[in-house]
């Protein structure tokens, strides 16, 4: 990708400067033209100047009423590139019309507006760039539009579902470590002082517990320190090394409750963006392979990467999710059925509401499912704690004279 920043006068007469990238020097002659007689000046910049570009992030909500309204433009006959920079007039966010706007002059120069979406594929998925190539291709670029829309909504209350989900069990989690550390590190060594001048055998309890208090009151930094290490070293390794975020990955979908979470939720996403690819026309194969860059964890990942091969070598879909031994069997019965009857579209639609439903009864009922857990943890935690301070003292009570 080159990058480079172009001078120009917008509606208002003002002088303007935005950076740019294009896939080679050639295309920046197309979208200069495309600006006209405005344009005051072009200038090449290293290629380090596309990080010096960042703005407000977009967020899920705007790219959703975007395409919605692209939806109804496409609708009603508008351009396309007409569109686009009608909607970037009207954006609050300038990240969003400069993207809205760029892809504007990008149609006008000639690309499709698929290939102008891909620019910024981070921000409206490849599924979206893909099933908009498909309707222009089937001459369907509204309905495929609106589907696109209606899928990233409700991915996205699938998100904000699944992450309201797991806000109280996180909640829970950090306030039961802090709730120990306090009494480690703040009342028990006052407690210990009273221990020692007793001048009795302290119990094994008592003892593990006045190590371990002096241990963190003693190097709590350090502890702090190795934690926001090891938290720091796993995002690195999680980006960085593969098999290492495989792993971890198929450690999360083993946990309890956040395990249950994270699987339900990519039950949904899978079923749903399969239902969207074969509804818009693309063939099974195609929907697998391309949804397989769509999927963050890797577990999940893999096993589509497995699917589809074993379709290519003659299985049925069914059998190669089967095959994988991780989906469900009301999965795999579902989607049998569906290419029995021809109706697969419809059958993963019907797998995706089941899965949408289950995460969003898990996330509002996440506190009862968690609260055992907590209590049980707690629990012990209080009860080591009593045995350690009653210990001493029914030591002592038992070596005075009668």
């Amino acid at each position: 990708m080159q990058v480079y920043r172009i001078r120009f006068l917008d509606h208002t007469g003002r002088v303007t400067s935005k950076i740019i990238e294009v896939e080679s020097d050639a295309d920046i002659n197309g979208y200069v033209s495309s600006l006209g007689s405005n344009v005051i000046g072009v200038a090449k910049l290293p290629s380090y100047a596309r990080f010096l570009n960042r703005k407000k992030k977009i967020q899920t909500a705007e790219v959703v009423e975007i395409i919605d309204n692209l939806h109804m433009i496409v609708k009603s006959g508008l351009p396309v590139n007409s569109g686009l920079m009608d909607l970037a007039a009207d954006s609050e966010n300038p990240a969003m019309a400069d993207m809205l706007n760029d892809m504007s002059y990008r149609i006008q120069t000639g690309m499709t507006f698929s290939r102008a979406m891909s620019k910024y594929e981070k921000v409206f998925t490849g599924m979206v760039v893909n099933l908009v190539r498909i309707g222009e291709e089937t001459g369907q670029l509204d309905n495929t539009l609106k589907n696109a829309a209606e899928h990233l909504k409700k991915i996205s209350d699938l998100k904000t579902k699944t992450k309201s989900a797991l806000i109280y069990p996180s909640f829970a989690f950090v306030a039961m470590i802090g709730v120990m550390v306090f009494w480690l590190v703040v009342v028990m060594p006052k407690m210990i002082e009273a221990f020692k001048s007793f001048n009795i055998e302290l119990p094994p309890t008592t003892r593990f517990i006045m190590g371990l208090s002096g241990f963190l009151e003693n190097y709590i930094i350090l502890v702090a320190l190795v934690v926001f290490g090891v938290i720091t070293l796993n995002g690195i390794l999680r980006r960085k090394v593969e098999e290492y975020r495989f792993v971890t990955d198929r450690i999360i979908t083993r946990l309890p409750v956040f395990g249950v979470i994270v699987k339900n939720y990519n039950y949904a996403f899978i079923a749903e963006y399969i239902r969207l690819m074969i509804s818009a026309g693309l063939p099974l194969y195609s929907a697998l392979n391309i949804m397989e860059e769509s999927l963050p964890n890797l577990v999940y990942k893999r096993s589509i990467a497995a699917a589809r091969d074993m379709i290519a070598g003659g299985r049925s879909f069914s059998a190669a999710l089967a095959e994988q031994k991780m989906y469900p069997k009301i999965i795999t019965r579902m989607v049998g059925i569906g290419e029995q009857t021809g109706n697969l579209d419809n059958q993963l639609g019907n797998v995706a509401e089941y899965y949408y439903y289950k995460v969003d009864t898990i996330a509002q009922n996440i506190s009862k499912m968690i609260e055992p857990i907590v209590i049980g943890v707690v629990g012990l935690f209080m009860l080591v704690i009593m045995i350690g301070l009653m210990g001493p003292i029914f030591t002592l009570i038992s070596s005075m004279p009668t």
